[in-house]
Parts: C-alpha cells; structure tokens; sequence
C-alpha cells in the first residue's frame, strides 16, 4: 500500500511539473518551456453574452506548439447566464519560439484587435 501511495505521489508531481497554467495576469510576459511539457491557458469567458476567446499563433504553420486543443469549461451552478472557463492547451514539440494571442470578442461582429480585450503569450521553447 505505501508502494502505491508513492507511485501516486511521484506520478502527480511529474504531471504538474510537465504543465505550465497561464492565466489572464501571465498576458505580456515570456513563457519559457521545455519540449515535451505542456501549457494551459484559463481564461473566464460567457458565451451566453455572445463574447468568446478566439485564438491565433503566430508564426502561422508553426511547428513549435502541436497537440492544440480548445475547451469550454461551464461553471458549477444552476444559473441561468452565469460564466466559464475556457481552456487553451497545447504542447512544446519543438525548440524555438511562438506568440500566442487571445482576442476575447463577439465572432460575427466587426472587430478590431487592437481594441478588442486580447491576452498575449511569447511561448519560448528551449
């Protein structure tokens, strides 16, 4: 029984050491990684006020980040219109550099990302 307790242990600190979470207040800084580990981004978001997270990396066809996934994650409650979390993942394949921006905007209005709410990430791989 202890023999498994410390795999458990062991297990779960490799996991958090492998992930970097990245949160609003992370936005304009340099994130550095190691290939193999993984980011994720949380962001709150409402989608039931038309406003969503969309993503763009920069270089475009960049092969830096892989493995890149979205996720709405709602919140625990009953309420009618209450907010979640949106989920930003992807994982360091390669060494070198990508930007990761965030635009947080309603989709079939006309916007521009120099006024929209945006977040912004220099993910630098080694």
């Amino acid at each position: 029984m202890k023999k498994l307790f410390a795999l458990c242990v062991l297990f779960l600190c490799a996991c958090k050491q492998d992930c970097v979470y990245l949160s609003e207040q992370d936005s304009g800084r340099d994130i550095p990684l190691f290939v193999g580990q993984s980011a994720v981004i949380t962001l709150a978001e409402n989608p039931t006020t038309g406003f969503a997270w969309i993503f763009e990396i920069k270089p475009e066809g960049q092969s830096v980040l892989g493995q890149i996934r979205e996720k709405y994650v709602h919140q625990n409650t009953n309420l009618i219109g209450s907010g979640g979390i949106k989920e930003y993942s992807f994982k360091a394949q390669n060494a070198g550099k990508a930007e990761v921006y965030g635009y947080y905007v309603r989709s079939w209005e006309d916007w521009n990302k120099n006024k929209a709410q945006s977040v912004h990430y220099t993910i630098i791989i080694k």
